[in-house]
């Protein structure tokens, strides 16, 4: 394969003019303060279970899981497949012996909220609920979200022109509660993901203001927080609103406050009290869509914009300690695709099939080949393997390492625009029409 080189790669902090951040803006519901910059202490977060993949990309959306067993590449006599009602992107969860995905039908925009029995690998129960056609962008679905789950439950939403839903369920299928938040405005359809803070279910409700079609009033972005166990919102603000967003937080614990961290085209790179919605800080760097997920590595964050041509696409890094830009990659940045960090190493995997190893602290090149194939999902890394599936359902598993390795691929002969997720015993890889259990 040809190895490609990046001109003009990383572009340090020193040779861009870093924006002032942004800490009041009028668009926000209430008044918000800011202190002066100072060092954070991060405290660990919440160790995940090791029978759980909680939430959108696995633990606080790092997309990696080091105790994973399963045989990768794997054979055909490591799979059970399920076949799911209607077709969807959105990934699946997994907790203790249950997995949780979302599924619609295509033509009627019906929802389906499924329960998958790890035991028996078998469908143990779905809910079915009515919804609205709308346009969708052609390579969406009316089931690109992820739900997120808890001991408590399990927490899905979804989308249409009149409706923002947002449902609990019990384990066993039990609904709890739901919420509905008014009309959703975006040319592309719902595709974000809810997450689980201290008790709190967060979504981030990104919608449209720009390029609407005539007679379309533009939509508000805003970020909700809602008590897991009734339903009720905890606080709810307005972010800037530009072009729909689709990017997942993540979460950082400090002595002063726990950190929900986000990007969005209009608020840029930005903190927010995970218990009060108050603005911390923001870093204004996004000019193009965000379709990637915040990913926290130590003290560095990564974000990145871009649009479907992907001549503008670009990553970020960002110090959150020192509150300053480290860093830009202007080539083979990856549009809808979440960076994924190892072991001092940034693994970039483009929409259109190259991959890219960086320094997580320099953002310098280490490798960039190119795979081939179209990718909607993100890559994760799976024990030391580095691991992504194509449209055309070729999965490709690279060595997560600073030395180039191809390890072995799978050809599954399904669509996949999903990403994949995982526990010590099992990899749960979701087509368009089917769920793989791999073990």
């Amino acid at each position: 394969m040809t190895n490609h080189r990046i001109v003009a790669d990383a572009i340090h902090s020193s040779d861009i003019d870093r924006p002032t951040l942004n800490i009041a803006k009028p668009s926000l519901a209430f008044a918000l303060s800011y202190c002066s910059v100072f060092l954070f202490t991060v405290l660990p977060l919440r160790s995940m279970a090791d029978d759980s993949w909680d939430r959108f990309r696995g633990p606080n959306g790092s997309g990696v899981l080091q105790d994973c067993k399963v045989q990768i590449p794997w054979s055909d006599s490591q799979v059970s497949r399920i076949s799911l009602e209607g077709t969807g992107n959105g990934s699946p969860v997994l907790f203790r012996d249950r997995a949780f995905v979302l599924s619609s039908d295509p033509k009627t925009a019906q929802r389906f909220v499924y329960g998958i029995d790890l035991k028996t690998n078998s469908i143990e129960w779905r809910k079915t609920y009515e919804s609205i056609e709308h346009s969708l962008h052609q390579l969406s679905s009316y089931a690109s979200s992820t739900p997120c789950v808890d001991d408590q439950g399990v927490y899905v939403a979804w989308a249409d022109p009149k409706n923002v839903v947002v449902k609990a369920f019990s384990h066993d299928g039990s609904e709890r509660w739901s919420r509905d938040f008014g009309r959703y405005v975006s040319q592309h359809g719902f595709g974000t993901s809810p997450i689980l803070v201290d008790g709190l279910l967060i979504l981030l409700n990104s919608q449209d203001a720009q390029e609407l079609p005539p007679g379309v009033e533009p939509g508000q972005d805003s970020m909700i927080a809602l008590e897991t166990t009734t339903g009720q919102v905890a606080w709810q603000i307005e972010l800037p609103t530009t072009r729909v967003c689709y990017g997942v937080p993540c979460v950082r614990k400090t002595a002063d406050a726990t950190e929900l961290i986000c990007s969005t085209t209009g608020q840029g790179m930005f903190a927010l009290n995970a218990k009060s919605g108050e603005l911390l800080w923001s870093h204004d760097c996004f000019r193009q869509r965000v379709c990637s997920s915040a990913v926290l590595s130590g003290n560095i964050l990564l974000g990145t914009h871009g649009s479907g041509g992907g001549r503008d696409n670009l990553l970020v890094a960002f110090d959150v300690d020192q509150r300053k830009e480290l860093f830009r990659i202007n080539r083979f940045a990856p549009y809808v695709p979440t960076p994924v960090v190892d072991n001092g190493y940034v693994f970039l995997w483009s929409d259109t099939g190259i991959v890219t190893c960086i320094e997580l602290k320099s953002g310098s090149q280490v490798w960039n080949k190119r795979i081939g194939g179209d990718y909607s999902g993100s890559p994760v890394i799976l024990g030391n393997k580095l691991i992504n599936a194509s449209h055309d359902g070729k999965v490709t598993v690279l060595a997560a390492t600073g030395e180039f390795e191809e390890l072995g691929s799978i050809e599954t002969s399904q669509t996949i625009r999903s990403t994949l997720a995982a526990r010590s015993d099992c990899v749960l890889l979701r087509s368009n029409e089917e769920l793989w259990i791999i073990r």
